[in-house]
């Protein structure tokens, strides 16, 4: 039979007869979506996701189910049609109950598959943990200890026991009990590219840039002023918390991979930004924020007031000195600093500390909560709703502190503007204070680079990239004094744009697309209960720590780590909260595409509701989309549809069909449905829990 001839998309095309719009389109390689398209099956038009515009038609066409006519004039990509498709798929997200990502996973900067590694704990698979966190982030050990844990302050499992999963205790086990040796990790990287990178600051920004670039196989030279690596990781952070041996033995993991360490060279005087530009492809500016902010109060620069950067400064480079024995200690600040400089203090010998924040209580200040409660069992005193109005001294050295009570810290706006009672006011003895109230960053060296009205670097939020040609920037340095993971997830971000520069691939510019969409259930108090009836109540498993009493008397870790034991009782309270199918849905790739907004016609969902089926399926009824893929593929391959349509309207849902012959539906032709759901509502019981694809361009790390 004679083709015909129609025109798609401006282009005259023939076409055999009784083929579909669908059919024609992708043998033009023109892509349109669909639902619940399957190869030789009748089409339905379940979805009209599929939908095209035809001259002379009034209504839009379901490309799956219309036949191409002669002298046809198709287009499948008008703004009507775009509004049409993002409509359908709005209405779809407005009544899917689900999550594509565990929270925890969501709320990770660094984008570690927690659900994942936590699972391979759970089965006692100890390696294959740290394979799976090393995919996206380096300093596994270091983090495990020091991460200020977003994960856990999102885990759902805290809905059910009141603590969440220890989440970053089990990222240290995992890195402390099977560490993976120099030369695995060296098999993971690309072949070499011929690029070279500058990375100045050896911190966890411009560390995690050198991982991520040396794995996609360039050759990464990290220049940094200090002696040692780790930038506030080891110069910041005092030893109880994260010992120095730890630092070493991640930042050796970062050797094996051919990263390039000179140190003691600094920006602007042992090496230069132009110099750096000639002689490399592109060059990363991680320098941190290691300068000190000062009170500008009277009395500051008395002998014995101390800015707390260069203490802890101090103290690592000598841990063991104890030259505050018999002293009364004043810290002024509420951050993490703070905090660890007022443990310091108390491991050098100090009798007394008190620490005097702006904040009116605990969950208010900055600092971590756990470094918080740490610092009261060793006998530190927190006073809250107190700022300096000056430093009381005599003979040039530092005899105590007056203080005003803060009545305000942040303005209407959330903009930080202290405002204090002057009338209020109280004195303090003290030897010592030590000045904890923000950080800066010295940009002297990034000549040319923009700087933000706050005397940060300025760059792209979403490359990393400056004003500067070929010279990419992230981290404390452009953020003001943030956490190292998200430090680390900066890092990451410029790696993907250097990496897509100086490959060809894209500018810097354009070269992050908006990524696929991910839906959420909620927040946690909008969760229904009826998820938590699934999971059994099961207490978190307490970190093992030394004695408050003993703590002051070393400078060794507090925290001495879990157990084998420990840890895979801990990880399994895990929920393992997200969307087995997360990784191959269609509807999240879709609402990415046509810029779906979840929340725009969201109403009443559908009701929480999950079963297992036959040969270990899992049916969540409340994330289908009534593609009806199951119930036709089944009746295709054995005869009898697996599922069917019960109920009417808002009401409609698949069910399992009742008084089939189960015999029929074999494991295989039950695989087979699995696999044509369009999204997570049928998953398989051992399919491996939702993972996010690292935006990094590379292999698969085989190590």
């Amino acid at each position: 039979m004679k083709n015909l001839q129609l025109t798609l998309d401006d282009e005259l095309i023939e076409a055999a007869c009784e083929t579909t719009i669908l059919e024609a389109a992708r043998s033009r390689g023109i892509f349109i979506p669909t639902f619940c398209h399957l190869k030789d099956a009748t089409p339905e038009s379940c979805c009209r996701i599929c939908v095209v515009e035809v001259q002379g038609a009034e209504d839009l066409a379901p490309a799956c189910s219309t036949l191409v006519r002669q002298d046809m004039v198709i287009r499948t990509s008008t703004p009507r049609v775009a509004l049409a498709r993002r409509t359908c798929l709005e209405l779809l997200l407005s009544d899917h109950l689900g999550d594509c990502l565990g929270p925890c996973m969501a709320a990770c900067p660094a984008g570690i598959d927690i659900p994942g590694f936590i699972d391979h704990l759970a089965r006692g698979e100890d390696r294959e943990a740290l394979r799976l966190i090393l995919r996206d982030m380096p300093l596994p050990a270091s983090l495990g200890r020091i991460c200020k844990r977003p994960c856990e302050d999102a885990c759902r499992r805290q809905l059910l026991d009141e603590e969440p999963v220890a989440i970053c205790h089990l990222k240290r086990f995992a890195a402390d009990a099977a560490p993976l040796s120099p030369e695995v990790l060296a098999r993971a990287a690309a072949p070499s590219s011929g690029k070279r990178i500058a990375i100045v600051g050896a911190g966890p920004a411009g560390l995690s840039a050198a991982f991520h670039l040396a794995l996609c196989g360039h050759r990464c030279t990290v220049f940094d002023a200090h002696h040692e690596p780790g930038g506030m990781l080891r110069y910041g952070i005092p030893g109880h918390r994260l010992p120095r041996e730890v630092i070493e033995r991640d930042v050796k993991s970062l050797k094996a991979l051919g990263i390039e360490l000179r140190l003691g060279q600094r920006l602007g005087t042992d090496i230069h930004l132009d110099e750096l530009r000639r002689q490399h492809d592109a060059v990363f500016l991680a320098l941190g924020a290691e300068r000190s902010c000062a009170l500008g109060v009277p009395g500051e620069d008395a002998r014995g007031c101390l800015l707390a950067l260069a203490f802890l400064r101090d103290h690592a480079e000598a841990p063991e000195k104890r030259d505050l024995f018999g002293q009364k200690v004043i810290v002024i600040g509420g951050g993490d600093v703070a905090v660890d400089a007022a443990r310091v203090a108390r491991r050098r010998g100090a009798a007394s500390v008190r620490l005097y924040c702006l904040e009116e209580d605990d969950a208010q200040m900055p600092a971590c909560a756990a470094e918080i409660a740490a610092a009261r069992d060793e006998g530190i005193e927190i006073c809250p709703q107190h700022g300096v109005k000056r430093i009381l001294t005599k003979g040039g050295g530092v005899t105590g502190v007056e203080l005003m009570r803060c009545t305000s810290v942040f303005d209407a706006s959330g903009r930080f503007a202290p405002r204090y009672d002057e009338s209020e006011t109280k004195s303090d003895d003290g030897t010592s204070v030590i000045v904890a109230i923000g950080q800066g960053v010295d940009t002297a060296g990034a000549s040319g680079v923009a700087t933000t009205s706050t005397g940060n670097l300025a760059c792209n939020a979403t490359t990393q990239a400056t004003n500067v040609d070929r010279v990419f920037t992230g981290g404390d340095c452009t953020t003001g004094p943030l956490s190292a993971v998200e430090a680390i997830a900066a890092g990451r971000r410029a790696a993907v744009a250097i990496d897509g520069l100086v490959m060809g691939r894209t500018s810097a510019a354009g070269l992050l697309s908006t990524g696929t969409h991910t839906h959420s259930m909620g927040s946690l108090d909008e969760v229904p209960k009826v998820v938590l009836e699934h999971f059994a109540k099961r207490e978190r498993t307490p970190m093992p720590s030394l004695a408050p009493s003993a703590r002051a008397e070393t400078s060794a870790e507090v925290e001495t780590g879990y157990t084998a034991e420990m840890a895979q009782s801990e990880a399994q309270r895990c929920m393992l909260c997200g969307c087995r199918g997360a990784h191959k849905c269609r509807l999240r790739e879709y609402a990415a595409a046509y810029g779906a907004d979840a929340e725009r016609l969201v109403g009443r969902r559908r009701e929480y509701s999950r079963e297992e089926l036959e040969h270990d399926i899992i049916y969540d009824s409340h994330k289908c989309i009534l593609c009806q893929n199951c119930a036709r593929i089944t009746l295709a391959l054995c005869g009898q549809a697996a599922m069917e349509v019960v109920g009417r309207g808002f009401e409609s849902r698949m069910r399992p069909v009742k008084g089939r012959e189960p015999s029929r539906l074999t494991a295989a032709v039950l695989r087979q449905m699995v696999e044509q759901c369009p999204v997570g509502a049928l998953t398989r019981k051992d399919e491996p829990v939702q993972t996010r694809e690292s935006q990094v361009v590379r292999p698969r790390a085989k190590c």
